[in-house]
């Protein structure tokens, strides 16, 4: 008779690292997307369509908060806290692109 052991952490290990996995690539996905319709709003912006722009820019920011929350999450489960400074810097300047109906706020 072959008698297996198997000992549970490594799974536990497995598991957090396929999480972390796929908070980064929920980051790299969410933050392309910001970038792309960041660059349709300017290009909206050049045309002369701010409403356009704006619509864009909220999108945007919605993608890039998104993308910087999976960050944030990735680099809990990672415990590298040193390694991002900037993250909540970064999270809020997302957060305010979607005010872009404020005076002077458009696309800044």
């Amino acid at each position: 008779m072959l008698l297996l052991v198997v000992h549970g952490e490594p799974a536990v290990a497995d598991g957090a690292q396929e999480e972390f996995t796929n908070h980064m690539l929920e980051w790299r996905e969410k933050s392309e997307l910001a970038q792309d319709n960041l660059r349709e709003a300017e290009d909206e912006l050049k045309a002369g369509s701010k409403y356009k722009a704006c619509i864009k820019q909220r999108i945007a920011s919605k993608y890039g908060v998104e993308a910087f929350q999976a960050l944030i999450k990735a680099q809990q489960i990672n415990d590298s806290e040193n390694e991002f400074d900037n993250l909540e810097e970064n999270l809020a300047k997302w957060n305010s692109l979607r005010d872009c109906n404020a005076d002077g706020s458009l696309l800044n």
